[in-house]
């Protein structure tokens, strides 16, 4: 694993001192690789700074105007450099707030040390989300590859798409592009984790399949279950359909309650498991909780159909989205529970203890 890249944009020189002496302790201790880049100033940091850091710490105050860091910062977003990054200041309340920081940190207070902040740094290195996000990693390494050896050499025909239509042809190249780094999971069996199955925050606040929506009046939640043809939206600005359809989620305390003291049952804890693997009945489909969603247990016998008007009016902004590879089984189970046809009852009691079978001359 290659060293974890760390950026501290800081003009006190005590302050470096001990950030210095924090690194080299942490390699020895921990035997954590970590490879310290100083910067003592705004112009400093933005003659070193690129998308190869893993963890930036900034103070704000680098001169008299006291908000200095602020001006980091803002190169980092604008720059679209994917760094995790720590404000460790005596001025707080100056940080930018519109960033999205992995704390904001007063020099001197409890977890705000050098050695607290490299092990919240650590923890993000450890899910890989750097090595996967940042410069130097695997979707940066993918799309690189993708450039040079897939789209590239196909390059004559998209340009000839490009002439007709050139944002059709750029969205249809995004569509590709993904398509190519989609490969790299093709063959994964690892189970998944409960936040995969979501998008949150949406990218779009145009409704989806599978886009997961809450009542305003009592904050019920419901999930989108239209085709995906039916909400594309026309060069009027409208969907393709008049009506917008969906499911109610029930939440699993309504279905298993439980007592406050003891919790589940036995019994209830076996019917739990069942239908967190959707085999406890056909019109339910499970929606793992997760800290920022709470999850339950979509009911499609409590299906409701409202025109756009009542829908816009009746639920807020889609603030949650099943991701796309889990929205297909969730559909598939929404049409076999509509599609059952079921058929008469065969009497089948003579194929199991079909009659005697009569034998010799009759007298």
């Amino acid at each position: 694993m290659s060293a974890f890249r760390l950026l501290i944009v800081e003009d006190n020189d005590q302050d470096l001192t001990t950030c210095r002496d924090t690194v080299a302790r942490y390699r020895d201790e921990k035997q954590r690789e970590v490879e310290l880049v100083e910067c003592r100033s705004v112009k400093e940091a933005f003659e070193k700074l690129d998308n190869s850091f893993d963890g930036a710490i900034i103070d704000l105050r680098l001169a008299d105007q006291g908000d200095e860091g602020n001006q980091v910062v803002s190169r980092i977003a604008e720059s679209h450099f994917r760094i995790p990054v720590a404000i460790l200041t005596g001025t707080p309340d100056a940080a930018d707030s519109d960033f999205a920081y992995i704390g904001v940190f007063k020099k001197g207070d409890p977890g705000a040390g050098y050695a607290d902040l490299l092990d919240r740094f650590w923890g993000i290195h450890n899910t890989g989300l750097t090595r996967i996000m940042g410069g130097r990693g695997i979707i940066e390494e993918t799309l690189n590859k993708v450039f040079r050896e897939n789209l590239l050499p196909q390059k004559d025909k998209w340009v000839a798409y490009g002439e007709t239509d050139s944002s059709r042809t750029e969205k249809a190249l995004l569509r590709h592009a993904l398509s190519h780094l989609l490969q790299l999971l093709d063959d994964d069996g690892d189970r998944c984790f409960p936040e995969e199955v979501y998008l949150t925050p949406p990218l779009t606040d145009k409704i989806r399949t599978g886009s997961v929506v809450k009542e305003k009046s009592t904050d019920q939640r419901f999930v989108v279950m239209n085709p995906a043809c039916d909400l594309v939206i026309r060069d009027n600005g409208e969907c393709n359909t008049d009506r917008i359809l969906i499911v109610e989620i029930d939440s699993q305390t309504s279905l298993f309650p439980g007592h406050p003291a003891t919790g589940l049952s036995n019994s209830q804890k076996k019917d739990l498991e069942k239908a967190c693997r959707n085999n406890k009945s056909a019109y339910y489909h499970w929606l793992p909780r997760t800290d920022f969603f709470e999850g339950g247990f979509l009911n499609f016998r409590k299906l409701s159909s409202l025109s756009s008007e009542e829908f816009n009016e009746r639920f807020e902004k889609p603030a949650v989205q099943i991701s796309p590879s889990f929205v297909k089984d969730m559909v598939a189970r929404f049409s076999a529970y509509y599609a059952r046809q079921g058929q008469p009852d065969i009497d089948f009691e003579h194929f199991i203890n079909p009659p005697a079978v009569q034998t010799g001359n009759s007298q």
